[in-house]
């Protein structure tokens, strides 16, 4: 991606999140609590790898009132839904007709065991609505714990992919690749984070940053991969 298409790139993810907050705003703020945007879409981009379009998206959280889903579980509740995607992307094409790309949004409604994804300091994260909720600082010990479990975790899934395409065709390979970017694409970082002094400040570097973490600790395959 050249750097021209990189500037297209961020502009028309500066479109979305504009965006979604005024939908939010607009259309969820009697359940929505608090919004906001984690990942790429709020680092730095220092190469091509920092921000794929269509393969990145903007991984925006959101916790709701009293922990109730964000649309009621019912037919309205599904159109209400529908609806809200429409008005979202045909508020962006009115904002970025000539885009490079439509960012895609990875919506998580946070629940109570998603505790340990909130950041320790609200600048770690873009807030999109409400108040930045944070938690405690977690020991790095417990931190390194957690990440080992999540790629230990990797291998049943991974043996499992063989039959998740067998009956995949045409675009339908898009569902499994964006499955295997959310599991997989963190998997750098928590292998980084068992020997690394600093293992909080590796959640914080863009790829470019963790590729050359990777190289600088012996990773050099991995870093290429």
């Amino acid at each position: 991606m050249s750097q021209e298409q990189m500037r297209e790139a961020r502009r028309d993810v500066d479109a979305a999140v504009a965006v979604w907050r005024g939908v939010i705003e607009e259309r969820l703020s009697d359940t929505v609590e608090y919004a906001l945007l984690k990942g790429s879409a709020t680092k730095p981009w220092d190469s091509p790898v920092d921000y794929v379009p269509v393969v990145s998206d903007l991984d925006i959280h959101i916790g709701t009132r009293g922990g109730r889903p964000l649309f009621p579980p019912t037919r309205d509740g599904y159109i209400y839904s529908l609806d809200t995607t429409r008005i979202i992307e045909e508020r962006f094409l009115e904002l970025r007709p000539d885009h490079l790309h439509i960012p895609r949004p990875q919506v998580v409604v946070m629940k109570e065991e998603h505790q340990d994804w909130l950041a320790e300091t609200p600048d770690q994260v873009k807030a999109l609505y409400g108040e930045v909720p944070v938690r405690p600082p977690e020991p790095v010990e417990r931190l390194r714990a957690r990440d080992l479990a999540e790629l230990r975790g990797l291998g049943p899934l991974l043996d499992r992919l063989p039959e998740q395409v067998i009956d995949r065709l045409g675009l339908e390979y898009y569902r499994v690749l964006r499955m295997i970017c959310y599991v997989v694409s963190p998997t750098p970082v928590r292998v980084l984070s068992q020997t690394h002094p600093d293992p909080k400040r590796l959640w914080a570097l863009n790829r470019t940053g963790v590729i050359r973490e990777l190289k600088w600790y012996g990773y050099g395959e991995l870093a290429e991969a």
